[in-house]
């Protein structure tokens, strides 16, 4: 498994991390992307979040 992948793993479900449950992800239009690449993007989102570096957006529209 690589590198990027086997964090995304840690980070995501290790009872001392996020031990999240259930995720779905999708691909979206580059059918091409590889679990490595979906992984590093899971992996700077983490970290972003946990740096600070994010904000809360309502989907919800009324």
């Amino acid at each position: 498994m690589g590198e990027q992948l086997e964090l995304a793993k840690k980070r995501l479900f290790d009872s001392d991390s996020l031990n999240t449950g259930n995720i779905k992800l999708f691909p979206g239009t580059d059918r091409d992307t590889t679990p490595e690449q979906i992984a590093e993007e899971i992996n700077k989102a983490i970290s972003q979040i946990e740096a600070g570096d994010s904000e809360i957006v309502d989907s919800f529209e009324e």
